[in-house]
């Protein structure tokens, strides 16, 4: 089997972190500069993934909302807009969001199911709850090419807990113990080592080439890799697939 994250992997987060921006921007009559509300979003976005990496805590989407109303009035600004229409105008923004999916990351998927694969996607929470994020991945004609989709607010884990990622084995698999489970994600810390942490295969993808100059990586023998585009996981799975089947 193997799993995918959403954002950053399959989608870019940009566009979507500038939606959220609109949104608010939008909410509060264009009363407060466009970047002073991108800098409040990206300050909030940044202590949640720390929430996450530190303590494991799925921190709602509504939580932020609350956190960026607070902030605003924290400094004299008059953010007396409705946390929860707000929440459900960036819901809805993000499901209906113009985005193209990587190019390398669909075809990744259409690999893995040709060669037999149980593919799935593994996915935090970030502004926006997983519905919008379903509905988007629906209207992009990639829920078809999954036999399953798990989110941080569906199940009260986020990654790196390594409960995530046995949930998603659990679903997609039930008792069967699977030759080979590769997680694939552009994060360090929630993917990578989130991964690796559950005993399970792992599969960085490093577009901007902060970690790797080399196009694909063998990090860890068998059970890690970093990769500079998913054009390369044809050639990961032929090596995980060699390991497999290699006698201990």
């Amino acid at each position: 089997m193997i799993t995918f994250d959403v954002w950053g992997t399959l989608l870019p987060i940009e566009p979507a972190i500038k939606t959220v921006v609109e949104v608010l921007h939008k909410s509060l009559g264009g009363r407060v500069p466009f970047q002073t509300v991108h800098a409040l979003v990206s300050e909030e976005r940044r202590k949640m993934k720390l929430a996450r990496r530190e303590k494991h805590e799925v921190v709602p989407p509504i939580s932020v909302m609350l956190n960026i109303q607070k902030q605003l009035r924290s400094r004299g600004i008059n953010a007396s807009f409705d946390v929860y229409q707000v929440q459900d105008a960036v819901d809805e923004a993000i499901s209906r969001l113009e985005v193209t999916p990587y190019e390398d990351a669909v075809e990744a998927i259409k690999v893995a199911r040709g060669e037999g694969y149980r593919v799935g996607v593994i996915s935090n929470v970030l502004m926006w709850r997983s519905r919008a994020t379903r509905k988007l991945l629906e209207g992009l004609g990639i829920s078809n090419l999954l036999d399953l989709q798990i989110y941080a607010d569906d199940i009260g884990y986020v990654k790196p807990a390594v409960q995530i990622f046995e949930a998603a084995k659990t679903l997609l698999l039930g008792d069967v113990v699977p030759d080979v489970y590769l997680h694939v994600g552009d994060d360090f810390y929630e993917d990578f080592l989130g991964a690796l942490t559950a005993s399970y295969g792992a599969v960085l993808v490093d577009r901007r080439g902060e970690y790797a100059k080399k196009e694909v990586i063998e990090s860890v023998p068998c059970r890690a890799y970093i990769v500079r585009s998913l054009k390369t996981l044809p050639l990961v799975l032929h090596e995980v697939e060699a390991c497999a089947s290699t006698p201990p």
